[in-house]
């Protein structure tokens, strides 16, 4: 066998050529967090996510295509000045996949954990235009200092195939801080719906005006946190399109689940359901696991409960902190617990 030896100039030169690429070859974008800051209110997609920059066609930044590079750094923060951003790309039927959404056509997928930040929620508007719900999170989400708007919750791509989430559909850890969450609508958690093995912590915040099918207003299928917050005006409507017996109840907060939900120093308060009227349920106010409801409303209170001095109307759960910082009171029509 022969072996002929290769020069050393030669050898270097093949080195370097192998460490440093052709200059018309694009490096990948390392997956760093970073902040993009949204600079155009129209709604279009990111022209390369895997580069991790927001850049459109046009070479703008918009919302949707902030959140797909976001999802390829993750950790990253996206800045919304004041202004209404109105989503107008309608989903695709043909591009729903359950567990993979398409980014690029109806609501705004968040995949990898992202903060986003508004100018306030009187100035900063994400309206989904009832072409879809507003956002899907499929990762751990912080939102502050925005309203979210004009969900309708249409497609089958949640987990179970169901319409959840008018406003936001949490799959994971979301905390929304001084938010409005108003004038949604979907199958069932007309404003937020929180699937199993999910936390939402809602601070300084109104969800208010959503509507659904069961769970007007917050679906919690897990744990959470209500504080300091106002759950005002929402509605159960069309029940009958909720299957088994679900339909109908929780006009403002429908709680199910082995989680704990805690509410503290909040209003929750004229909120409508088919169903006498019901604030807050879990499974209907018949069944034995119900145990903590007003005697003169259809308000259920299973695992959630409030450091509170109770009302004489109401039986609220053991508060596990006791405090006087607040109280319940459960009424027909309303369930408040305000400070006092």
């Amino acid at each position: 066998m022969k072996v002929r030896a290769i020069p050393t100039a030669v050898t270097a030169a093949l080195l370097v050529t192998a460490a440093h690429p052709a200059a018309g070859a694009a490096a990948p974008a390392e997956a760093v967090p970073t902040r993009f800051t949204v600079d155009t209110t129209s709604d279009a997609v990111d022209a390369d996510p895997s580069d991790g920059r927001c850049r459109t066609a046009s070479g703008t930044c918009s919302l949707r295509a902030a959140v797909m590079a976001a999802n390829s750094r993750p950790g990253s923060t996206i800045a919304l000045p004041s202004g209404r951003y109105r989503l107008t790309i309608p989903p695709d039927p043909r591009l729903i996949t359950g567990d993979h959404p398409d980014p690029t056509t109806g609501d705004l997928n968040v995949d990898a954990p992202t903060t986003i930040t508004g100018a306030g929620a009187r100035a900063t508007v994400i309206d989904a235009n009832h072409l879809d719900r507003a956002f899907r999170l499929r990762a751990d989400t912080r939102m502050s200092d925005v309203t979210i708007t004009g969900g309708e919750a249409r497609q089958r791509e949640l987990p179970f195939t169901d319409t959840g989430g008018g406003g936001i559909a949490n799959e994971r850890h979301l905390t929304l801080r001084r938010v409005a969450v108003t004038g949604n609508s979907a199958g069932y958690g007309g404003g937020v719906f929180n699937v199993p093995d999910s936390h939402l912590d809602l601070v300084d915040s109104t969800v208010s005006g959503n509507a659904a099918g069961e769970a007007g207003g917050i679906r919690f299928d897990d744990s959470g946190t209500v504080t300091n917050s106002t759950i005002a005006g929402n509605r159960v409507t069309d029940p009958g399109d909720r299957p088994g017996s679900l339909g109908g109840y929780g006009g403002g907060i429908d709680i199910r689940g082995l989680g704990t939900v805690e509410i503290l120093d909040s209003t929750i308060t004229g909120n409508r359901s088919s169903h006498h009227g019901a604030e807050s349920t879990s499974p209907p106010p018949t069944s034995t696991a119900c145990p903590h409801r007003s005697p003169t409303s259809s308000i259920c209170l299973l695992d959630v409960w409030s450091c509170a001095t109770p009302s004489s109307r109401a039986t609220p759960p053991t508060a596990r902190r006791p405090s006087p910082s607040s109280r319940l009171e459960a009424t027909t029509s309303t369930a408040t617990a305000a400070a006092g």
